[in-house]
């Protein structure tokens, strides 16, 4: 494992799998320390020995939950899907992988190890404070607060609702059981939402149980957890409907109808020819009617009118690229990804015959994929 400075942050690798945390995670490392000072204060004639032993912990606890995230990592490799790294950041940490095909089974999976591995963690440190109650004090206190702070986190983590990992689980359920993935998004979604007021809620009920004012520390850490599950939730529920229109794309439905005109015709001829069709692109071609760019309407509308008869229509036009040609006849996910293959603002659409008069613009397929 070697370390180095990447970015904003410290940036590594561990079993080749890209590893970042960025500066901001250090506030993880402080605020936990803030909430675990107390219990290392076991010692009141040496105060500097709880402050050590706190930090300690803090930096032993973010190693924990890189093992949790490494879980997830390397059954996301045994599933066969790649993984492109794990971030740590002051509320935990994610990992980032590229799933393939799609299986529940498989998510659900990959979902469980960083559960199943904190748990796992935390018996493991339960069973060091339990071998070493009678000898070192510091050795057990860290043990017991490791423990307990893990299956906390395995806890924590499978609980039923998205972006947690327990929300991956339930959804995996779901869309085991309905066979329909975009319903069991939905529904983990919406156990997300749920979960993120019981967040909010719990220092103001764990405080009324006690007859106190809850915490301003807390209520705002609490209220910064709720936040950040409500907006993952929010984020499936988006990209759930996203995916229910993916379906409805056509390539010859979104296309706008073409002329065809040589990079030397004046930019008014070639719109006077565009209005003339009722088209609504322009497609400049070489000498033997090859494509070689497509006009740019930001470009078009930044040239005055009275300056159109005198500029030609490639000084408004972006390079087009041979690869960045679909046929019309693809629809839905195909259509997706094959425009995903070859990044561009505009695609040439090909009919089947090879006639090629019409545009396909990135911005109407994302105009179509957010809107009904």
């Amino acid at each position: 494992m070697a370390d180095e400075q990447q970015g904003s942050g410290l940036s590594f690798r561990l079993g080749g799998i890209p590893v970042h945390m960025p500066w901001s995670s250090l506030l993880g490392i402080l605020l936990i320390s803030y909430f675990w000072i107390d219990f290392f204060r076991f010692d009141p004639a040496d105060q500097t020995k709880a402050y050590l032993l706190t930090g300690v912990f803090a930096v032993l606890f973010y190693v924990t939950i890189l093992g949790h995230e490494l879980a997830h990592a390397v059954s996301a490799r045994l599933s066969g899907f790649p993984v492109s790294g794990i971030t740590l950041w002051w509320l935990g940490g994610f990992t980032s992988f590229r799933r393939t095909v799609p299986s529940p089974l498989r998510d659900g999976l990959i979902a469980a190890a960083g559960p199943l591995t904190s748990l796992a963690i935390g018996l493991g440190c339960a069973a060091v404070a339990t071998a070493t109650y009678s000898g070192s004090v510091e050795v057990y206190v860290l043990a017991y607060a490791l423990a307990w702070s893990n299956v906390f986190l395995a806890v924590y983590n499978a609980l039923p609702g998205l972006p947690l990992d327990g929300g991956n689980v339930l959804r995996a359920i779901v869309w085991g059981i309905t066979r329909d993935e975009r319903r069991a998004t939905v529904v983990a979604a919406w156990g997300g939402r749920i979960v993120a007021i019981l967040v909010v809620t719990l220092p103001f009920w764990s405080a009324l149980r006690r007859g106190e004012a809850p915490d301003l520390l807390s209520v705002v850490f609490s209220v910064a957890i709720g936040f950040f599950l409500w907006q993952g939730a929010s984020q499936a529920l988006r990209s759930a409907a996203i995916t229910s229109r993916v379906p409805r794309l056509s390539a010859r439905a979104l296309a706008r109808p073409a002329v065809v005109v040589a990079a030397d015709t004046p930019l008014a001829e070639a719109l006077r020819q565009a209005e003339a069709a009722s088209a609504t692109a322009l497609v400049v071609v070489d000498s033997a009617g090859r494509p070689t760019a497509i006009a740019n309407g930001a470009a078009i509308d930044a040239v005055p009118v009275e300056r159109r008869p005198w500029v030609p229509v490639s000084s408004v036009s972006t390079a087009f690229d041979p690869r960045a040609a679909v046929s019309a006849e693809l629809v839905g996910n195909d259509l997706l990804q094959a425009l995903l293959a070859v990044p561009s603002e505009s695609y040439l659409v090909v009919e089947p015959s090879g006639q090629q008069v019409a545009v396909l613009a990135s911005a109407d397929v994302e105009h179509a994929l957010s809107h009904d």
